[in-house]
């Protein structure tokens, strides 16, 4: 019998991730440690830092982030929404994959 193959993300049926870098912007509102917690076990989509400026100011963190992530369309929305209960500005953008052309 033939069984169809489960996806790296745990489902039979899952939907195409994409890569993005999201950017953003701490206001002091959540510690960027949580942030990352709350991204990588909460939503269950790793990440890579690409860049990160960070200033602690009485225990606030201020600054902005970039985080390279692997992710569908569902749940960069509960992310985006995940930061607008924090008030925290973001902005995705679309990584472009470089294709090989044959010689």
């Amino acid at each position: 019998m033939i069984y169809p193959q489960e996806t790296q993300k745990g489902g039979f049926f899952h939907k195409p991730a994409k890569e993005i870098i999201l950017e953003i912007e701490l206001n002091g509102k959540i510690r960027f440690d949580i942030l990352l917690y709350t991204i990588y076990n909460h939503y269950k989509v790793s990440y890579k830092i690409v860049n990160a400026h960070i200033e602690y100011l009485n225990g606030n963190n201020f600054g902005n982030v970039k985080l390279l992530l692997n992710i569908t369309d569902d749940e960069i929305d509960k992310i985006e929404n995940y930061l607008g209960e924090y008030k925290l500005m973001s902005c995705k953008i679309p990584v472009l994959q470089q294709t090989k052309e044959a010689s």
